[in-house]
């Protein structure tokens, strides 16, 4: 009888209750007070805990302050993440890094706008010091006021969080780390200045901005169950204990202007290789402080492209792209843009959904002159064979044969000279063994 009632209607209790135990958001903070984007630029943030550490619902937390000079408003470009040049991880007693991750701030930037909606733009501008809420994308964040002087409504300095992207911090099925996990480092490397921020006035002098009260928050639970604890305890210290992510790892090419078929290696050897994105930044908006020049991607110029790792090609055809409509030839981009979503997907998401890369976006003012505006097509290409958020490594697996991998672009005329990013996004386990040590293994 109760299974033919709806569900308002149905009373007894069949959820199990939680296991005993108690949550804290905890604080780790910087070994230094105050860092500055061109002397004391590396950051370092120890953390350890007598406890699970909740790392999915972690945050860095810092205040910035500009410090430029004479005239202009200095925008954070796209938020927080744009400072950020670099972040690596390092664990006690292991040898290495377990996770590095290069020119973090144009990755962290375009996977938040392809996975970003109305919402999210609400929650950046109070959280990050992304743009105010808006279905067009304005890469122009949170503006300071020149060092010393307030222009109503700004100030030099504002106080921001944002979600670190690293693999490490960010396991599949929000996984805490685990309990007995030896002290970690988070390893943060600041971008310059005239990188990470968008003057508004050309006689802008000493583009300079420094972090202080820099901290990562994370919840730590504690289990208050001796005996689930006295299990647990027992199994770490006679198995190895293992979560797994998404990592990402960056290759640096170079591109010229004009036409030309022109191949840029990659040589992407992973077990499970989930795709690759690359990103063309063109050469004059770099260094440029009145340029977006991180995350602004152009595909000018760009007619065809395949990426082929060993002797096969992937896809099976090259892809074609028209990004200028004329009267004769109308866009053709909707392969390319299938791509671009589906690799910036998120595990177990079949393609990234976003109300901030609409066609306009994706060919915007491809060379990116404008303060105003920020490109975001990329040729990319999706390796993932299943999207079941259940399954891992589920990538395509380049690591047993050692054969090349290269990304083939056929440019014509209107290519633009610039520097070709391309991220491998690829599946990272990592192993705490019963010693204590943390390998990891891709």
């Amino acid at each position: 009888m109760e299974n033919k009632l709806p569900m308002s209607m149905r009373y007894p209790v069949t959820c199990a209750d939680a296991i005993p135990s108690r949550t804290r958001l905890s604080r780790f903070d910087a070994t230094s007070s105050e860092y500055s984007a061109n002397s004391n630029n590396q950051i370092l943030i120890p953390c350890s805990a007598d406890g699970f550490i909740s790392s999915a619902e972690s945050y860095l937390h810092m205040r910035v302050e500009s410090e430029h000079a004479t005239a202009g408003i200095a925008h954070l470009e796209g938020d927080l993440s744009c400072l950020i040049d670099k972040i690596e991880i390092q664990v006690m007693g292991s040898s290495g890094k377990v996770e590095t991750i290069d020119n973090y701030n144009t990755y962290a930037l375009l996977d938040s706008r392809y996975n970003a909606d109305l919402t999210d733009s609400t929650y950046n501008q109070i959280v990050t010091g992304g743009h105010a809420p808006a279905f067009v994308y304005d890469p122009k964040g949170h503006g300071f006021a020149v060092a010393g002087g307030a222009v109503t409504p700004l100030a030099d300095n504002a106080i921001f969080s944002v979600k670190l992207k690293a693999g490490f911090l960010n396991g599949y099925y929000d996984k805490a780390l685990p309990m007995g996990l030896p002290q970690f480092t988070i390893i943060i490397t600041l971008a310059s200045a005239t990188k990470a921020l968008i003057n508004t006035a050309n006689g802008s002098t000493n583009i300079n901005y420094k972090v202080s009260q820099v901290r990562w928050y994370a919840p730590v639970f504690n289990i208050l169950d001796e005996a689930v604890m006295g299990a647990y305890t027992r199994q770490i210290q006679s198995t190895p204990t293992m979560w797994i992510g998404q990592s990402v790892s960056t290759v640096i090419n170079q591109t010229a202007a004009g036409a030309a078929r022109r191949t840029f290696q990659l040589n992407a050897s992973y077990k499970s290789l989930n795709g690759m994105i690359s990103v063309i930044r063109k050469t004059t908006n770099l260094d440029n402080k009145e340029k977006v020049s991180i995350a602004n991607s152009t595909i000018k110029g760009a007619i065809e492209y395949l990426y082929r790792i060993g002797s096969v090609q992937y896809p099976q055809d090259a892809i074609e792209l028209l990004g200028d409509q004329t009267q004769t030839a109308g866009f053709n981009l909707s392969r390319a843009y299938i791509e671009a979503v589906k690799t910036f997907a998120h595990h177990g998401k079949m393609q990234a959904k976003n109300t901030q890369v609409d066609r306009s976006a994706f060919v915007a003012s491809q060379e990116g002159d404008a303060p105003a505006t920020s490109g975001a097509g990329v040729l990319a290409i999706n390796l993932k064979r299943y999207t079941d958020d259940r399954l891992v490594n589920v990538g395509l697996n380049t690591a047993g044969s050692g054969a090349p991998s290269t990304l083939e672009v056929n440019f014509n005329g209107d290519a633009v000279a610039g520097q070709v990013n391309t991220f491998c996004l690829y599946d990272c386990v990592w192993i705490m063994n019963p010693n204590g040590l943390v390998e990891r293994s891709f």
